[in-house]
């Protein structure tokens, strides 16, 4: 798979100044260019993962309806899979 990004002038030197700074002089600019994605996707799914139980924590009674379990504090602890049902997956 490949993925393109177009920058603009100002982006683009902004980028070369940051890469020829901090990459590693044994790292090639292609692998530099994936960590740094891979590390963006990996901090976002955190940041959604954290927006997610938050949001599931201060709607605790509805997502309890549903399987999912809160210690005594509200914090979420799991899920009750014999309560929750399955999820079915329909692709056309």
């Amino acid at each position: 798979m490949k993925f393109q990004l177009k920058l603009d002038q100002e982006e683009s030197e902004a980028f070369k100044n940051f890469a020829n700074s901090v990459k590693p002089t044994e790292l090639a600019l292609d692998d530099f260019v994936r960590s740094i994605f891979f590390a963006g996707i990996r901090s976002l799914e955190e940041q959604l993962t954290e927006n997610l139980v938050s949001h599931m924590e201060a709607n605790r009674e509805e997502y309890e309806a549903s399987g999912f379990t809160f210690d005594n504090e509200g914090k979420l602890t799991g899920v009750d899979e014999s309560v929750s049902g399955s999820v079915e997956m329909i692709t056309e």
